[in-house]
């Protein structure tokens, strides 16, 4: 990629079409890939991720790591797949757009949105998230001392390891990861295929039971593609993006079909069941315990032929499966700050929760390959091998100071924003049509 760096070249199509050709294979779905990608400190800029990378009081920092090729270039491969479907024009521009909305700004050691620091450790560093209200009630158990502000974990953090602080941080349930380079296998995808294919006649359905960012954006580029989405939410306890920006939700969920049940009652988790048999496909984001605990196997609905899509921080294997992540510390683990240290001399956030848009796009091209192979795979995506892949597509001649040079001095518009396509359903509002139009009977 080193000719890319010319200020003369606006334009790269190497790393981005190399990249979906091997999303493509590793899915057993060789073929071409056309990707139009902009060199990659350009789309930096004009996705508006220079707002949100780099110091809080110092200028805004290209991003090392040609992430904006990695979603251009899984865009692309989804477009070769489905090329008559209204797909965005531009990967790069999901990576971004939420951040232009929510008018996000960079604040170096600080995410985007306010949730993930990165905190010296005593032989290396952390990011340590906190998005929910109840993690900060785990502080003292973490910390074995008092700690009720960030300005506590930055005190108490340094007398820990890093790795006693992060096996400790797990097991209490935090999303906690080594600031680190991370090691990346062959592929963001471990998947395992079954024997019974079933039949790709019609549009498929799928069942997302994900929320937030990752997995309704792979919902909705699927829906994009022409699938039937149902999007599934607990009716005590829904998707809580609902309740954020009303466009930033709309972009992710417009147009699915929305069904509300409750995961207390056992006549609910039946119709649960029922519709997850019906599906072509699932799109998921919880702990694979989560879904045994509600009687529900994936190898089984892959078996069948459905394709399940797991999305989870950090794999669904091992111990790994029970760990807790978000997109910023899981972009963390997969490498992104330790590739702006290298750069930049320090670790720094680069863009907001980038995990997760660039998990979507890839886990959306997962589901449609899989789909139109005849299904039956579990695809175990998880968000910080995602961003590790994506990492490995950094090149050592990489001109990082010619970067920076073309993206502060690109004077080119940012890319158009989307409109949702369709409109938003009510929580619940479309149980009874999607029920009875499987034969599935409505719980009591």
């Amino acid at each position: 990629m080193k000719e890319a760096t010319d200020p003369a070249r606006t334009t790269v199509r190497s790393v981005a079409d190399a990249h979906g050709i091997g999303l493509l294979n590793a899915l057993g779905m060789p073929m071409r890939v056309a990707a139009r990608a902009d060199h990659p400190a350009l789309a930096w800029r004009r996705a508006g991720l220079m707002a949100v990378t780099g110091r809080a009081d110092g200028s805004a920092s290209a991003c090392p790591v040609p992430l904006t090729e990695a979603a251009d270039g899984a865009l692309a491969a989804l477009r070769a797949l489905a090329p008559d479907a209204p797909l965005p024009a531009s990967g790069a521009l999901l990576l971004g757009e939420r951040a232009r909305l929510l008018g996000l700004e960079r604040q170096g050691t600080i995410s985007a949105n306010g949730s993930c620091r990165l905190i010296v450790c005593r032989d290396g560093g952390v990011a340590l998230n906190l998005p929910r209200g109840d993690d900060w009630s785990l502080l003292p158990a973490l910390f074995k001392a008092d700690a009720a502000h960030w300005a506590d974990v930055a005190r108490l953090a340094r007398t820990w390891p890093v790795d006693a602080l992060v096996a400790r941080g797990r097991l209490l349930g935090l999303a906690i990861a080594a600031d680190r380079a991370a090691l990346t296998r062959a592929s963001p995808f471990g998947s395992a295929r079954c024997a019974a294919p079933r039949s790709t006649d019609g549009p498929p359905l799928v069942i997302e039971l994900a929320s937030l960012w990752a997995g309704p954006l792979a919902g909705a580029l699927l829906r994009d593609c022409g699938a039937d989405v149902v999007k599934v939410e607990r009716r005590t306890r829904p998707d809580g993006a609902r309740g954020g920006d009303p466009t930033v939700f709309a972009l992710l969920n417009a147009g699915k079909r929305s069904v509300a049940l409750d995961f207390a009652r056992s006549e609910d988790i039946a119709v649960l069941r029922a519709l997850i048999r019906h599906a072509d496909i699932v799109i998921e984001g919880s702990r694979p315990r989560a879904f045994r605990q509600l009687g529900i196997d994936a190898a089984a609905e892959a078996a069948r032929g459905a394709t399940w899509i797991s999305i989870t921080a950090h794999g669904r294997d091992g111990d790994a499966a029970d760990w807790i992540g978000f997109g910023d510390d899981a972009g963390v683990a997969g490498g992104l700050s330790a590739a702006m240290r290298r750069s930049w001399g320090e670790p720094l956030f680069a863009g907001d929760a980038i995990a997760d848009p660039l998990t979507g796009i890839t886990a959306a091209l997962a589901g449609w390959a899989s789909w139109l192979g005849g299904g039956g795979r579990i695809v175990d995506i998880a968000l910080a091998s995602v961003v590790a892949h994506a990492c490995a597509l950094a090149d050592a001649d990489d001109d990082l100071a010619g970067w920076q040079a073309l993206a502060v001095a690109d004077r080119a518009p940012f890319y158009a924003m989307r409109s949702p396509r369709g409109s938003v359903r009510a929580l619940g509002s479309d149980t009874v049509a999607v029920l009875g139009g499987l034969a599935v009977a409505a719980p009591l």
